[in-house]
């Protein structure tokens, strides 16, 4: 992604120190018995407010610039020109980029007189409903952010900072990524994930030091708050569903998993699932579990038709919602979605109403061979990490860490629950649980990675002996770092169906999600969060790399991602500024797509600081 420095800021260059004028003026003023205050005074005002502008001159040269982001490399962590969207279906906000419909450094329409670039379908990556709304809907420039020029003229740049550098194969363009290859490493890219090499040519993951850093850095991949109601009224299976193994198989059965709605009790409205007292009671172990399935717009087709609906579980994929969109009016929307990812995260709110004496609270994450599994006593509030193997009997727990929780007694509390980078974190009420490192594994340590039937189904809740209500279920997935180049796109991974999927992956992994690169000193290796839709150090032709002299600084703070317009859709919002487009007679205004609005107010959620 490049990166363009503020317009606003840029004026400063033009600004200088007058040489010596007030130096001069005091010499040459008439000696008085009575000091001229009111002169004193207008003087040190005009001092006042020239040293103000060296400072800020000062303060931009060698501390901190302002530059804006132009396109989605960065998503979701910044947005470059998008839009924002609530789904119509499900309700779901998403982000979506349109830097592709504009000329760069311009607010001219790509395309010529109605044959243009305009974004026209988006699709929710909640519901996977694709909208035509993306169309109309007001788009934003991206987000400004403050950088920190300074800090690598004292320290190294570290991994996983978010950088911002000149780009090596155009010294005058900036761009920004984020730093994950050191110099004098051997960095391998394969199955999502980051290695470097050891000397024995041992694969090292490369996880995020600070989970809080890998926290916001997830990307979501259903929001419980937000359901697909219209196709659950015509038959659509629920994803969170109370669920046994020894119940009959059905339609909807899922690796064994099949639906009993006879122990926990769903509140559609909440969004909640509740354990009861008198179930508590029984002393047994009641499942909820979520089954990814996902709609696809052939299904939404389906309903919109009347035809039978064909529901069908199937793997999470490496989708970024950000580059869901179609452009044209005859493109379809590209999902760009081929690869498994096994890195998930559960959150939500738990309630807890009652405990019996052998009460227990288990949240667990499935990724291949192996289910990852955290037991909370609430009486002690004690977590316990366990691991499954598949090869081992389904209750046979392999312990790896023990901390202790403040989830202590009746109560409530929100919970989090990762399976990042092997590496297992828990946090109570927003407070990251210390495991030490046994809550650290190493992949090919435990047989690797592969997706299973289990992965069809991958989170589960249970409850033994409490009676407790969960509500605001939240899955999220980590970043996927593909390995390969656009060869990927000539091919179907059926995420629907585990086999082929497994067949197909091991066929083709060398040739598009395989990649190694040895740093050279002194040069560093960066990639873009929106790993699907980013040209970055895998791509560049003349050099992967970034050469430490060509660093700006550390990309640190979003202070402006862009004003909200209010009342667009009531239609009371005034528009005062648009777009332009190409005609035989020249650009000219496009009053059928506005720019600017008024009134608006600033976007205050995501004026945050850059991890």
């Amino acid at each position: 992604m490049s990166i363009t420095p503020n317009k606003s800021g840029s004026k400063k260059k033009e600004l200088s120190t007058p040489a010596n004028s007030s130096t001069e003026k005091e010499e040459q003023a008439p000696k008085s018995k009575k000091p001229a205050r009111e002169g004193e005074t207008a003087r040190e005002t005009i001092e006042s407010i020239v040293f103000a502008f060296v400072l800020a001159f000062l303060f931009r040269t060698f501390e901190a610039e302002a530059f804006v982001i132009p396109t989605g490399s960065m998503a979701p962590t910044l947005f470059g020109r998008h839009k924002d969207l609530q789904c119509e279906k499900c309700g779901f906000e998403y982000q979506f980029g349109a830097s592709s419909e504009i000329y760069r450094d311009a607010n001219v329409v790509v395309g010529f007189e109605g044959n243009d670039a305009r974004i026209q379908k988006s699709i929710c990556p909640n519901c996977r409903f694709a909208t035509k709304k993306a169309y109309k809907a007001p788009a934003y420039k991206g987000d400004r952010i403050l950088v920190n020029k300074f800090q690598y003229e004292l320290t190294d740049p570290r991994r996983f900072d978010v950088v911002v550098f000149k780009m090596p194969e155009d010294s005058k363009t900036n761009y920004i990524k984020r730093l994950v290859g050191l110099p004098g490493e051997t960095i391998r890219i394969h199955n999502g994930n980051v290695y470097k090499l050891d000397k024995n040519n041992k694969e090292i993951i490369l996880r995020k030091d600070d989970p809080e850093k890998q926290r916001v850095i997830q990307i979501p991949v259903y929001d419980d708050n937000y359901p697909e109601t219209e196709l659950r009224k015509a038959g659509w299976p629920a994803r969170w569903e109370a669920v046994s193994k020894s119940a009959k198989e059905t339609e909807t059965t899922v690796n064994g998993w099949s639906e009993t709605n006879d122990k926990w009790k769903t509140d559609a409205e909440k969004h909640a699932y509740s354990i009861p007292l008198k179930v508590a009671q029984e002393g047994k172990t009641h499942w909820l579990r979520y089954r990814h399935f996902l709609p696809t717009q052939a299904q939404w087709d389906r309903l919109k038709n009347g035809d039978p609906l064909e529901p069908r579980p199937s793997l999470i994929g490496d989708l970024c919602g950000y580059s869901t969109v179609s452009q044209g009016a005859s493109e379809p929307v590209s999902l760009n979605e081929f690869f498994w990812v096994g890195d998930l995260t559960l959150s939500g709110n738990l309630e807890v109403t009652q405990m019996g004496p052998d009460a227990d609270i288990i949240l667990e994450l499935t990724e291949g061979f192996h289910l990852y599994r955290c037991h909370i006593n609430p009486h002690s509030g004690e977590a316990r990490l366990a691991r499954i193997d598949e090869s081992l009997d389904s209750e046979e727990e392999i312990d790896l860490a023990v901390a202790q929780t403040n989830l202590r007694g009746e109560g409530s509390y929100s919970f989090r629950f990762a399976n990042v980078d092997d590496r297992l974190c828990l946090w109570i009420d927003d407070v990251l649980i210390d495991f030490g490192p046994g809550a650290s594994y190493t992949s090919s340590d435990v047989s690797g990675v592969m997706p299973q039937e289990t992965d069809l189904s991958p989170v589960g809740i249970a409850m033994t002996a409490v009676a407790a209500t969960v509500s605001s279920l939240l899955i999220e997935r980590d970043i996927y770092y593909r390995g390969g180049d656009e060869r990927a796109n000539q091919f179907r991974l059926p995420l629907d169906n585990v086999s082929a999927w497994q067949t197909t992956y091991r066929n083709r992994k060398k040739d598009w999600d395989s990649m190694e690169f040895k740093i050279p000193e002194d040069h560093f290796f960066v990639l873009g969060d929106n790993s699907p839709n980013s040209y970055d150090g895998r791509f560049w032709q003349k050099t992967h790399f970034v050469p430490r002299s060509a660093f700006v600084g550390k990309a640190f703070y979003i202070y402006w991602p862009h004003g909200i317009p209010m009342g667009v859709e009531d239609g009371w919002a005034i528009p005062i500024s648009y777009h332009k487009k190409e005609t035989r007679s020249g650009i000219v205004k496009d009053r059928s797509y506005p720019l600017h609005y008024i009134p608006f107010y600033p976007n205050v959620g995501r004026m945050k600081r850059i991890r």
